[in-house]
């Protein structure tokens, strides 16, 4: 399949927040976006299937990068980057599989009960979290060992840094300001679809056309 399909896709089936209007109540996008998905919310199923189909986009896209950015950040690089990516694949795939109970931010009665499930939720959030952060971060250095600290290298630390607060702002956020963790983490999930979409449009054409 084409880079360019594979990047439209990532950010299709990464971004189904969009269709929070299935879920019926204008503050669906106020918690967490994996809300979306809770058990009793009435179209948890679709955006749990979104969710598992983007995860199959990001592993086909860390796979065919194994080799197909070896020409753009090295061979070595690469294999870490597909690792990286592949771990947000995972982390993605277990998100929708353990998915919420309820939608937490406005249940609290439900939020109060504690859940195994909740658990697993949480600590493949912070999966994801953390290889979102190093997808990135491997390209930045993998760049900078081949060109140094340029231009393009600080714009891709850049990102890496905002993502990684936008990421503590939106666990903070309940506690902070209730309500925010939604807009907070809809930003950060746009930019690492965008990034991954990225890389896959960086794939070789020749390889797959």
């Amino acid at each position: 399949m084409s880079g360019r399909i594979l990047a439209i896709l990532a950010v299709v089936l990464y971004n189904t927040w969009l269709a929070w209007p299935l879920n019926g109540s204008p503050d669906a996008l106020l918690g967490y976006v994996s809300e979306l998905a809770a058990a009793d919310q009435p179209f948890h199923d679709f955006f749990r299937a979104a969710d598992i189909a983007a995860a199959a986009v990001f592993a086909a896209i860390a796979l065919l990068g194994r080799r197909g950015w070896a020409g753009w950040i090295g061979a070595r690089w690469s294999q870490r980057l597909c690792l990286a990516l592949l771990g947000v694949a995972v982390g993605t795939a277990l998100d929708a599989i353990f998915n919420l109970p309820c939608a937490e931010s406005r249940d609290q009665a439900c939020a109060a009960v504690p859940s195994m499930g909740r658990r697993l939720h949480e600590a493949a959030s912070v999966f994801t979290s953390t290889a979102q952060v190093a997808m990135i971060v491997i390209v930045a250095l993998a760049l900078a060992a081949c060109r140094g600290w340029n231009r393009r290298v600080r714009q891709v630390v850049w990102l890496a840094a905002v993502v990684t607060v936008l990421l503590l702002i939106s666990v903070a956020a309940p506690y902070v300001l209730p309500g925010a963790q939604g807009p907070v983490q809809i930003v950060q999930i746009l930019l690492c679809s965008l990034w991954i979409a990225h890389l896959a449009w960086r794939l070789p054409r020749e390889q797959h056309d």
